[in-house]
């Protein structure tokens, strides 16, 4: 395993120490700052889809960029299915996700794609069809589940899939779950529906469909995903609407059990395999710019689990340049702050308070 640090992590701690670091790497605005200073969150995004594909590789990568860049938090968005078909390492991933969450400040959120044996367990009637990675929804079909939407099971479906999901985090100590992305991104007003009145709070599917950075996703997904062009690269969090699951919906929005409405953090930066280091280090600048407007933003890094080794390389660079950046604009009053998918939300409504008292 690459067990480098690279000397300008050290520096990058030695320097944000001054900056006064909590014990999960987050600034402390209240002892660091006399004003609101404008927050830039980076969230680092793994997408657990076949967990016995990912070999001894894979992790070390996953190690290797934990340890290279110790102020990054991951957030594991981990999958069931390893528990319900036959995953070599099961017990070194599990672990190597809970001493993440324990040592490194990460969230442990759900991943699910509608594989048949998750299914089963759940007490679901498996479908094959359609298939979100075809060139035509009309004759598409996965007979492994892996590209059909959860957004065409029913609720009553869908509620018994996530409360076997919770079970399962429970007699797995992996925590209570409250981020969530369905396979493929697919989600509807019901989908959102579902996942707040099963305790959680922020959605992670929002998906840019155009190709202005990247690769796109093949023609049967842009009719099923759900999302149109109003989604983009430079989307930011939002409310989600009971009306629309787009950036564009209004009150009433979607209430979590904690009385707040749940938040969908767009995936600004697509997924391992579509995109460069450049379109990313792009796209974070795109971002940077509503910072400099006084304006909160969000930009969203995702990796598979079984493309870690594939794509170590990408990452390490582009997490240098995110390190980077926490120093250069710290000094002109921006911070870039690495953040889980729910600390961005907790972030979200303080930013919104915050907005709501510069008002009167």
């Amino acid at each position: 395993m690459n067990s480098r640090i690279p000397i300008f992590s050290i520096k990058l701690c030695t320097a944000l120490f001054a900056l006064v670091i909590d014990t999960y790497g987050q600034i402390n605005e209240s002892k660091s700052q006399t004003k609101q200073e404008t927050v830039l969150h980076v969230s680092v995004v793994s997408h657990f889809d076949r967990p016995w594909a990912m070999g001894l590789d894979d992790l070390n990568a996953f190690r290797t960029l934990t340890q290279n860049h110790p102020m990054m938090r991951w957030t594991h968005l981990y999958n069931p299915v390893a528990y319900t078909q036959l995953t070599p390492h099961y017990k070194k991933i599990e672990s190597f996700v809970k001493e993440c969450r324990d040592n490194h400040g990460a969230e442990i959120g759900v991943h699910l794609h509608m594989y048949e044996s998750l299914l089963k367990k759940a007490g679901i009637k498996f479908r094959n069809a359609p298939s979100m990675n075809a060139q035509s929804v009309d004759t598409s079909h996965d007979d492994t589940g892996y590209s059909v939407p959860m957004t065409i099971y029913s609720r009553k479906e869908i509620d018994k899939l996530l409360n076997f999901t919770l079970n399962t985090f429970k007699k797995r100590k992996l925590g209570r779950p409250r981020s969530f992305c369905a396979g493929f991104y697919a989600t509807s007003i019901e989908l959102q529906k579902a996942i707040a009145a099963n305790g959680y709070y922020v959605s992670a599917a929002a998906f840019p469909p155009g190709n202005e950075f990247g690769a796109r996703y093949a023609p049967s997904w842009h009719e099923l995903a759900g999302w149109n062009k109003t989604v983009t690269v430079r989307s930011r969090p939002y409310k989600v609407s009971e009306k629309s699951i787009l950036p564009i919906g209004t009150a009433p929005y979607i209430k979590a059990k904690d009385g707040k409405p749940i938040i969908e953090l767009p995936q600004t930066c697509k997924i391992d395999w579509m995109v460069s280091s450049e379109n990313m280090k792009t796209i974070f600048k795109e971002h940077l710019k509503f910072c400099k407007q006084n304006q909160m933003s969000a930009v969203c890094l995702a990796i598979h689990e079984n493309n870690a080794a594939q794509y170590l390389e990408k990452y390490d660079d582009i997490l240098n340049f995110i390190d980077e950046q926490i120093l250069s604009n710290a000094k002109n009053g921006i911070l870039v702050r690495y953040s889980t998918l729910s600390s961005i939300r907790k972030s979200f409504f303080e930013n919104e308070m915050n907005q709501l008292k510069g008002q009167k």
